[in-house]
């Protein structure tokens, strides 16, 4: 006696049975034309593999179960080599696909295939790697069987655990994928700041001259970046060379005085209008001031000049900050969906 389906049918006929197919007909139509738009929407996904998925599906509508197993098989053995791209003769050249969403796809076809023939234990295996690979998966009821969503809901109990470890697995692993890339971003972030910081810095080389070492008033020191010394020489010069100018001005407006005596109008003998003695003190002493100034003054120029020469820097480095381009627009992106003769087409719509 033959085998019966789920459906109460043979393995060779179609699955599922011919009244319910009508019934699922329109159900089916919604889930093939749902089919086309993820397929379009699935860009990357690879010519040749969609070919092997179709070619097994064919022989699957057609309640062909035993071929349709036999080509799910094969395009899901790791040990076949990938699919070529580009149209391929999937007919007779099988091949393993590569796609995530198609090898899911095909595992799920695989599994009802297998429903259908009562291997029910190779179907449990397709259902459980359909499980640990998409713990969220669940069947669509337009597109299976309650006998196959029965058996997903039996296997998906059965491993509840596994699933659930599965499940935390993958949230700690993409937990820490998104503390890696948040690290790898704020990485980012010091590394453009530091550029930034580097490209509004310009360095500057000043060179130095001996000959402006010689300079007083701590010229020198200043250009060496001594300041401290440099301030010092300033003042003291200054205080002494001012000093040295002032009593010489004075001791000259002292040596003009006019001496001579003067004779009163009334008669009589001539008087001496200026007091000497007090004038030669005075001239005494602003000319010992004069001469101490001034050589305070010669002291401390050529202490300067040679403190400066001693001490002489070739040249300085400094920076100083220079504009630096304001950064670009970030990017912008918004899909973008139309209809158009053959299908929908999905796209993504940015600004740079």
């Amino acid at each position: 006696m033959a085998a019966r389906t789920p459906g109460g049918q043979s393995p060779g006929a179609r699955f599922p049975s011919v009244g319910s197919r009508r019934a699922l007909r329109a159900p089916r139509r919604l889930a093939a034309a749902a089919g086309a738009v993820a397929l379009c929407l699935a860009g990357s996904a690879r010519a040749d593999d969609m070919q092997q998925i179709e070619v097994a599906k064919t022989r699957f509508d057609a309640g062909n179960y035993e071929e349709a197993v036999s080509r799910f098989a094969a395009m899901l053995d790791p040990a076949n080599p990938p699919c070529e791209r580009g149209p391929t003769d999937a007919a007779s050249k099988p091949c393993r696909i590569s796609e995530p969403e198609l090898i899911e796809r095909a595992r799920g076809l695989a599994a009802a295939a297998l429903v259908a023939l009562r291997r029910t234990s190779e179907a449990d295996a397709y259902i459980e790697q359909i499980l640990l690979a998409n713990p969220g998966y669940a069947p669509n009821p337009a597109l299976f069987q309650p006998e196959v969503i029965d058996r997903f809901s039996a296997v998906r109990a059965r491993i509840r655990a596994r699933i659930e470890e599965v499940t935390q697995q993958r949230a700690e692993a993409q937990r820490a994928e998104r503390l890696r890339i948040e690290q790898s971003r704020q990485e980012e972030r010091r590394w453009i700041a530091e550029l930034q910081r580097l490209a509004g810095r310009e360095r500057v080389v000043e060179q130095h001259s001996r000959w402006i070492a010689m300079l007083p008033f701590g010229v020198g020191q200043f250009q060496n970046g001594d300041e401290g010394f440099g301030w010092f020489f300033l003042v003291s010069q200054a205080v002494a060379g001012g000093t040295s100018i002032v009593s010489a001005l004075a001791l000259a407006s002292y040596q003009n005085v006019d001496v001579t005596s003067r004779s009163p109008p009334q008669g009589g003998g001539p008087t001496q209008s200026v007091d000497i003695d007090a004038l030669n003190q005075r001239i005494s002493t602003v000319t010992a001031v004069n001469r101490v100034a001034f050589g305070a003054f010669a002291t401390l120029v050529a202490a300067g000049v040679a403190h400066a020469q001693i001490t002489f820097v070739p040249q300085t480095v400094g920076f100083r900050t220079r504009p630096v381009p304001p950064a670009p627009p970030s990017f912008t992106a918004a899909p973008t969906i139309s209809a158009l003769p053959g299908g929908l087409y999905a796209g993504v719509a940015g600004r740079f």
